[in-house]
């Protein structure tokens, strides 16, 4: 005799599939308020130390580029990621701040947005840049530091078409320059990357036939039709 049975694991895969889709505005999927303790960042590439992030996606942590240099003793802080060495009068490729965000197998990021704090010295850089690997030669969004020894709050919007869908790992880059001085820093004080992460959406489809399944069998990457009774 078959045992009829709720069908409530199989509902999972196809509200799994379902959800696969951004129904939300974005939440914290990575992020570090940078802290520090006893820790001291600009010791660490990348800085690791008191992060956050979604389970089913892997992360760098904050690291930085070989144009950008520690700070020295004197300017040493534990509660922020601080260079020095911004001081070329264009962008320099190889200065810069970088994160790298991957989703796990199964999974894909829908981005929404990239909000971090950044604070430059009296002789640091007045010009940032935002860049991805989506291609390193252009520019997600230009923004200022005019202000000076005080940390401004920068929102970078991401929830254009191109950062949606992220199956793969993807870095992104803060650029800085323009120092008046080698000595000039410019630092992260915090950082958050918003958005969704969720299953990506069902490619294949089997069916349960009352005997067996047809066209090999259900995972979270399924669609899965139920056309009997089927005994858990």
């Amino acid at each position: 005799m078959i045992q009829k049975t709720t069908l409530k694991s199989f509902y999972s895969f196809l509200i799994m599939c379902l959800f696969a889709v951004n129904f939300g505005f974005g939440q914290p999927i990575f992020s570090n308020s940078i802290t520090g303790e006893d820790i001291n960042p600009e010791v660490s590439n990348p800085y690791i130390y008191g992060q956050y992030f979604d389970p089913n996606i892997t992360v760098s942590g904050i690291g930085k580029g070989t144009g950008a240099v520690a700070s020295e003793s004197g300017f040493a802080t534990k509660n922020r990621y601080n260079l020095r060495d911004w001081h070329t009068e264009t962008l320099d490729p190889t200065a810069y701040f970088e994160f790298t965000i991957t989703p796990n197998p199964g999974y894909q990021i829908d981005f929404a947005s990239f909000v971090y704090a950044g604070q430059r010295s009296n002789e640091g850089p007045p010009n940032i840049e935002i860049r991805s690997s989506h291609d390193y030669a252009s520019t997600i969004e230009m923004q200022t530091l005019t202000v000076f020894g005080t940390p401004i709050s920068k929102t970078v919007d991401l929830s254009g078409a191109l950062f949606q869908n992220i199956a793969s790992s993807i870095t992104f880059r803060i650029y800085a320059w323009g120092a008046s001085s080698g000595l000039g820093t410019f630092s992260i004080n915090d950082f958050t990357f918003n958005g969704v992460v969720s299953p990506l959406p069902c490619a294949s489809t089997v069916t349960w036939n009352g005997n067996t399944w047809i066209n090999g069998t259900p995972d979270l990457t399924t669609k899965v039709i139920i056309e009997s009774d089927y005994d858990s």
